[in-house]
């Protein structure tokens, strides 16, 4: 994730959807003792702390990539937005980076408690929020008019997609 709108790396051209299909079952899930068990191939964990990497380093910009992570609670009035950046800005980055950190801290982990998942899921998020952006995708649904590059940063963003509802899905279970 960059600073510029082509900005994505970290193996955008390689990942395909069939990393997810190792013995036909969710490569993350819940056990029988409250854990997750996490099935994850060590390119998809390259991929993941890639971009958790970018993203931190992302979120020490004032970068219009970050848009969707800190959204203007009051619309277009630019008063009532800088106060409650100044009260809520510094928390809702604490909170981001800290989940950031438990993603990079158990990157390797076969096992997860359920706040650990909580963190992967917001950093996940956060990380297409991010590609959304760049990518110019919208609430309508529509696909992007994309190049090769965006093309192969679109697949990355469905991964991400698809990794997101997993982790959705073992929540839920």
């Amino acid at each position: 994730m960059g600073h510029d709108a082509a900005g994505l790396s970290g193996g955008a051209q390689t990942v395909g959807m069939g990393i997810f299909d190792r013995a036909r079952r969710r490569p993350i899930r819940r056990t029988g003792d409250g854990t997750y068990a996490v099935d994850l191939d060590p390119e998809v964990r390259r991929l993941v702390g890639s971009f958790v990497d970018q993203l931190r380093e992302l979120l020490s910009t004032d970068s219009e990539l970050l848009v969707r992570l800190f959204p203007p609670p009051y619309g277009d009035d630019r008063e009532r937005n800088e106060g409650y950046a100044v009260l809520a800005g510094a928390e809702l980055m604490e909170l981001r980076l800290a989940a950031l950190d438990v993603v990079s801290e158990h990157l390797d982990a076969t096992e997860l408690d359920e706040d650990q998942l909580m963190a992967w899921m917001r950093s996940i998020n956060d990380i297409r929020l991010v590609m959304g952006t760049m990518l110019g995708i919208t609430e309508d649904g529509a696909t992007p008019d994309l190049d090769e590059e965006g093309t192969a940063a679109y697949g990355v963003y469905e991964f991400f997609g698809a990794l997101l509802e997993t982790i959705v899905a073992a929540l839920a279970d």
